[in-house]
């Protein structure tokens, strides 16, 4: 039998009908099915998200919190048949089931600026609802994951250990990073600045993970949460602007990348409309920072794999993690005189 079909079997889905939803770069996703009961199945990548443990309490948490507080519902974690939340296969693979919540669905790129300003909007509700809750409590299931100072100094560490020949290749990329260190100088500022309040993020904020209503096509809640931890205002609206606001992805080339305004308006709009009063001034002030923040940051990860000789991004030709920074970068500029060009208009 199909290992999946053992796993459900331990959260009561005896003799399951099985449909994978995705065998996505982290986890593998199923939804499964018996006497008319769904659950949505996933075998976790425990190379990634290393303390299942603080992944399962800071969903708890953040899921009894909005229980109570009543103005967001999540999926709630399903138990095995022995009343646990996770169950390890004979091959250690690790599996957790979910509920399955009727009548939803997930969008993929590219969408319109109302289904991207109604996924903006939900993210910033997520947050909002979260406001209350102390982002200290949560544990951090990827430590420094969006620290962009740390991500400059592991670029830093990558340059004195690179080969002369992707060294000397990077040197132009590298002048750009350096040209635009005030984004690192801005978020050692941010925190120690009590205006800039340290907050549940949800610090993975694609399309495909918020589920809209079939009937209404309006968001309805964000998913995959094993990245909530505590972080600061620009990760969640940043890389949204990140992966959204081009028609091409990280993976084309630099000169096919754009900014598309009718995008970034929806983003930046739906957004605020969701966090509201929750955002303080100081970050309402520098919102249009937060995508810079985001491609500056994911530069930085690419170039850095690249000088390390590609040893995190799945790559397949051997420049790709080097086209990846120089096509984060591009993007960059373009948002910056966007950004620059509407500020003055």
């Amino acid at each position: 039998m199909e290992p999946v079909v053992f796993a459900a079997e331990r959260f009561g889905f005896h003799a399951p009908f099985f449909e994978v939803l995705t065998d996505g770069l982290i986890h593998k996703t199923y939804k499964v099915t018996a006497n008319n009961r769904s659950a949505i199945l996933q075998q976790v990548n425990t190379n990634v998200f290393k303390d299942l443990d603080a992944v399962t309490s800071n969903y708890q948490l953040i899921y009894k919190h909005l229980e109570r507080s009543g103005k967001l519902r999540i999926p709630g974690m399903l138990k095995t048949v022995d009343q646990q939340l996770t169950w390890v296969d004979k091959e250690n693979s690790c599996w957790r089931a979910f509920e399955f919540m009727a009548n939803t669905y997930t969008e993929t790129l590219p969408a319109s600026p109302e289904k991207i300003f109604s996924a903006a909007k939900c993210y910033g509700e997520f947050t909002a609802a979260l406001n209350e809750l102390d982002a200290q409590h949560l544990k951090p299931t990827i430590p420094g994951f969006h620290d962009l100072a740390n991500r400059y100094h592991q670029l830093q560490a990558a340059v004195l250990h690179a080969s002369h020949e992707r060294l000397n290749k990077s040197r132009l990329l590298l002048e750009k990073i350096r040209q635009r260190t005030v984004l690192v100088d801005f978020y050692n500022g941010l925190k120690s600045n009590p205006d800039f309040r340290l907050r549940a993020m949800h610090h993975d904020t694609k399309l495909s993970n918020i589920l809209f209503d079939k009937a209404s096509g309006q968001a309805v809640c964000p998913i995959d949460l094993d990245t909530v931890m505590p972080g600061y205002f620009f990760s969640d609206v940043g890389d949204m602007i990140r992966s959204m606001v081009s028609s091409q992805d990280e993976n084309a080339p630099a000169d096919s990348v754009s900014v598309n305004s009718e995008i970034y308006r929806a983003i930046i709009s739906g957004y605020e409309a969701g966090i509201g009063s929750t955002f303080t001034s100081a970050e309402q002030e520098n919102i249009h920072r937060s995508g810079m923040m985001m491609l500056y940051m994911q530069a930085i990860r690419f170039l850095a794999d690249y000088l390390s000789n590609d040893v995190y991004y799945k790559i397949n030709y051997p420049e790709q993690n080097f086209e990846r920074a120089l096509n984060q970068l591009t993007l960059l500029e373009k948002l910056d005189a966007f950004v620059s060009a509407s500020s003055k208009a």
